[in-house]
């Protein structure tokens, strides 16, 4: 780097070496003599932070260790005219005075020699350490560029010290001694990757460090779901295929995924659907976001960043939902801390990874990957629950076998099927255009959701002319009292009631599950 900038009072200054082209036609800052270059310095240096930072970039200062010794050299090396100050400012000419008599010839002392300029330095890194061993998939760090446009891309490879094999580490070196930004990268299908941002400035470390723990430490989670409302493991299965996980970190939606085949995790482009929503030019539906993430196994999390532990106001809650949430919901849930503690799953537990490099919890939310699904309870009589209504799939442990051995946690979240599943009479002779809106509400208007069955849909019913819709709705809360909206879609057609005030208890029986 042969010349540094900085701003002082609001106007760009330059400092460049010898030789190097003056830049974007400033103007050449001359001194007098030595006690005005040395004013100009101390004054940079007070008024501004990034002035010493830049200057201590060039190869003649690199090696000044202190802001004594930065000014001593500044000054003696501009006014040997080896360094060249230049400003956004109209020329300072010096006086032109004839002298009354000959000045007699100055012979200054030969100056040291200046060493030739180092070559840039490539021999840092820096390093994330993620918990479990060998937890692949296409999740990957990734480096902000630096003060060269360069940056780098790394995923996790386990750590073969013996004492270590609790966990992988990515390990970003070659580079210079330069604070860098740490991203999640996340490849996305048909458009650029998402990059999770994690830290605004990671700073490395000589390639030669090591440690037992690092300051940036990730936690992968591999999600489960309790079936029942006893929240007991034995009683949990993989996530019902189709619904979405939402990860909430420091108060915030961060990640929201599309559970695929109860395995596999897609991520949404949250951001890009929030700024389009806050935006003054509304271009897409932010309630119909797509997941076009790459599917992952697992999802990562942030457990220390920067040598701080991610809890209290950094923690951070999942949630799981049969249905993509609307915005008004997410907003709901982030502009209020204590609802999003009450319904989301803490994963706290996690802080056993700090001392005990492990995740062995036999109770609790948080929980081995090496034992989960392994000893569910089956038969209706031992887990006294109706087997077609929450169904078991005895291939679930199976699934999860290749992972056992990446000691990774499992996370259990509440997937209980609250659905509501009504049937309603259709005449079949209605055209198959027709989709009427269904709308399921509370009197107080607190919570509602829509259904809209279409009539290519109906099932007829043997020996009449009559056809069925069936009426599906999610997460519907278990007290107060419901009503019931039927609206046409049609011209001219207004809604109507199909019934009001109909308690929660008497919707449960009418749900054909029960």
């Amino acid at each position: 780097m042969l010349f540094a900038q900085y701003y002082i009072d609001g106007k760009p200054h330059e400092v460049i070496q010898k030789g190097f082209p003056k830049r974007n036609a400033f103007n050449y800052r001359y001194f007098y003599n030595e006690k005005e270059c040395r004013d100009y310095i101390q004054m940079v240096l007070n008024k501004s932070w990034y002035a010493k930072e830049s200057l201590l970039k060039l190869p003649l200062l690199r090696n000044c260790d202190s802001l004594e010794v930065l000014e001593d050299t500044f000054v003696k090396l501009v006014m040997e005219k080896k360094l060249e100050v230049t400003l956004d400012c109209p020329t300072e000419m010096p006086a032109m005075v004839r002298p009354r008599y000959k000045q007699p010839e100055i012979i200054l002392p030969k100056p040291l020699p200046v060493p030739e300029p180092e070559g840039e330095r490539l021999d840092y890194k820096i390093v994330v350490e993620v918990a479990g061993v060998g937890p692949g998939d296409s999740q990957r760090i990734n480096l902000s560029k630096d003060s060269e446009g360069r940056d780098a891309l790394q995923g996790p490879q386990p750590h073969n010290a013996e004492a270590s094999k609790h966990r992988s580490l990515v390990t970003l070196k070659g580079i210079p001694s330069e604070p860098r930004g740490l991203f999640i990268y996340i490849p996305m299908k048909g458009e650029p990757a998402l990059r999770l941002r994690l830290v605004e400035s990671a700073s490395p470390v000589e390639e030669t460090t090591d440690k037992a723990s690092w300051e940036n430490i990730i936690v992968p989670l591999k999600p489960l779901g309790y079936i029942t409302e006893a929240m007991r493991r034995d009683q949990s299965a993989l996530l019902p295929d189709g619904g979405w996980v939402y990860v909430f970190w420091r108060g915030k939606l961060w990640r929201e995924l599309k559970v695929v085949n109860g395995m596999f995790f897609r991520d949404v482009r949250v951001e890009y659907f929030r700024n389009q929503r806050h935006g003054r030019l509304i271009k897409v539906n932010g309630d119909l976001r797509p997941a076009l993430g790459m599917q992952l196994h697992s999802i990562w999390v942030p457990f220390k960043l920067n040598g701080e532990v991610q809890q209290g106001a950094n923690a951070v809650h999942l949630l799981y939902s049969y249905v993509q949430w609307s915005w008004d919901k997410i907003s709901e849930l982030e502009s209020n801390t204590a609802k999003l503690q009450k319904e989301g799953t803490s994963i706290d537990q996690i802080m056993s990874y700090e001392s005990g490099k492990h995740f062995d919890h036999q109770q609790g939310n948080i929980g081995p990957i090496v034992s989960a699904l392994t000893h569910q309870v089956k038969t209706e009589d031992e887990q006294s629950l109706n087997e077609q209504e929450i169904p078991r799939l005895s291939k679930h442990p199976k699934l999860i076998d290749r992972q056992r051995a990446t000691k990774i946690p499992v996370v259990y979240l509440k997937a209980i099927d609250k659905r509501i599943i009504l049937h309603f009479e259709m005449d079949s002779h209605a055209p198959k255009s027709r989709n009427d809106l269904f709308t399921l509400k509370t009197t107080d208007n607190s919570w509602q959701h829509a259904s809209k069955p279409t009539v290519e849909t109906c099932e007829f019913v043997d020996g009449t002319s009559t056809s069925w819709l069936e009426l599906v709705f999610y997460d519907v809360p278990e007290s107060g009292e419901f009503n019931l909206i039927q609206d046409p879609q049609e011209k001219g057609k207004k809604p109507f009631y199909i019934f009001r005030n109909m308690s929660y208890e008497t919707l449960r029986t009418l749900n054909y599950q029960s």
